[in-house]
Formats: structure tokens, sequence, C-alpha cells
């Protein structure tokens, strides 16, 4: 089973910290705009002893510090399966922008673990 998901990502236009709570985290006033702008991946469950990541940008690293892997390396230890995976990220949000591309590819990569794994 494969599966190929778009990912929107979303651009900051305002954000202000209102106060700090109580509880030591602060209150936030932010506005976002979703924008026609995000990356392309594919999942499929691999049989290999590691994930596999490839992507259409060579400056992204494919190691463990890349937030995909160390969203599925999450995944694995709240789910408690051995399951690894081949991901392939086309890069459409440039890397560094702040647009939020790392982070929405780890959210994605958890979710798609979620979907091929039927959990």
């Amino acid at each position: 089973m494969r599966c190929h998901l778009g990912i929107q990502h979303l651009l900051l236009l305002f954000l202000r910290v209102v106060r700090r709570g109580d509880d030591g985290y602060h209150d936030l006033a932010s506005l976002f705009h979703v924008i026609d702008l995000g990356d392309d991946m594919k999942f499929a469950k691999s049989t290999g002893s590691r994930d596999t990541l490839v992507c259409s940008d060579d400056t992204i690293p494919l190691d463990s510090s890349n937030l995909v892997i160390k969203a599925l390396d999450l995944w694995r230890s709240k789910t408690g399966s051995t399951q690894m995976f081949w991901v392939e990220l086309v890069k459409n949000v440039p890397h560094g922008a702040g647009l939020g591309g790392g982070s929405g590819n780890a959210a994605t990569a958890m979710w798609a673990a979620n979907e091929l794994c039927g959990r």
C-alpha cells in the first residue's frame, strides 16, 4: 500500500504575545493564511532496517536530523511498532523560508504512518 499526499502550508501574518499565564505558557494572538504552496510526499511501508527518505532538494538532510525521520521515530516509540517507511519528498516550499514546511511534513509523516499501518 502506498500513500501520496500534498501538504498545504500557512503564512503567519501576525503574532503577538498577549501575556504570560500562571502556568508559564504564553497566550498568543495570531493570524494565519493558507497558501497555495506545499510539498508533495509519497509513503510506503519498507522491509528495510531503517527509514529511507529521498528528496528533490539536495540541501535537505536525509538522516535522523530531518523532522520527517524524527517524526517517524517518535511515532514508533509511541505506538510500539517496528515498521519502517520509504518516503519521497518533493520540496516546493523553500527550505528555511519560515512557512512551516518541515513541521507540516513531520505531521504528515505521522498521519501517513497511521494510515499505512491501520492505526
